[in-house]
């Protein structure tokens, strides 16, 4: 059963047509790509997903842990975060006049059960869950290659930790679906093969279901599982990476009619 399930999915900005009849089903667990050349729609699909964008038409479809389903088109983003649904974005978006811990336990916020009166007069219950939330924050830390850095400020980290440091704060909300932008933009070959073993470490770890777009193909067929393409707002091919890579609609869409 998919965990995600999306059925012609349309968005239109003014007269233009961004996102045309997209179905797209995703399975429980999987490392799912969406590619696509530039300007195809792959961000706004994400932003129609986790609730930046609402939909013109179609359905958006949840299936939670319990098997019931719940229509998350367009539900606000914290709405969708209560769902289990987190991201990242193309452009870097961290807290960066704060502590890499900090930026994690910010991601926690949806998760605090003490109330505002025993967080003002710190409380026992308030001092219990912040102490667990500090313990999970450290470890997801570890886990990334970022606990050493717990005190430092965002802003002083390199390009490729602050990458790392935005797809930790979204596993720290406790998203079972994660939307990765572009994770790997920007990044040195090094970083990317690095950044690579770290997303299916991640994804093992807090047993996630993963849908990413990204530009690097080595990247997305060394890593997917399956992939969607996206040309011009519609989706013109899925399979896995060795199908992709020999569909001549994908290759017409990258490089041109003629090729």
């Amino acid at each position: 059963m998919p965990i995600l399930n999306v059925e012609n999915l349309n968005k239109s900005f003014g007269g233009l047509k961004a996102v045309s009849d997209v179905n797209i089903y995703v399975k429980r667990g999987e490392l799912l790509g969406l590619i696509g050349p530039n300007g195809a729609g792959k961000t706004t699909i994400f932003n129609l997903l986790t609730g930046v964008y609402v939909p013109t038409t179609g359905v958006i479809e949840l299936t939670g842990s319990d098997g019931r389903k719940v229509k998350i088109g367009g539900m606000k983003p914290y709405m969708t975060a209560r769902h289990g649904l987190s991201r990242t974005f193309q452009n870097i978006r961290l807290f960066k006049s704060m502590t890499v811990l900090d930026n994690i336990l910010v991601g926690m916020h949806k998760n605090v059960k003490y109330t505002l009166l025993e967080a003002i007069f710190r409380l026992p219950r308030y001092y219990k869950q912040e102490s667990r939330f500090e313990e999970q924050a450290m470890h997801i830390l570890e886990v990334v290659g970022l606990a050493h850095k717990a005190q430092e400020l965002a802003a002083n980290l390199p390009y490729g930790e602050q990458r790392k440091l935005e797809i930790a704060r979204a596993i720290a909300t406790g998203a079972s679906v994660i939307f990765l932008d572009e994770p790997a933009a920007g990044m040195n070959p090094s970083e990317t093969d690095e950044l690579a073993g770290l997303i299916v470490s991640l994804k093992d770890e807090y047993d996630l279901t993963i849908i990413l777009i990204e530009h690097d193909m080595k990247f997305v067929m060394g890593l997917c599982e399956r992939i969607y393409v996206l040309d011009f707002g519609t989706i013109i091919a899925e399979g896995n990476p060795d199908e992709i890579k020999h569909n001549q609609r994908v290759i017409q869409a990258y490089l041109g009619e003629e090729a």
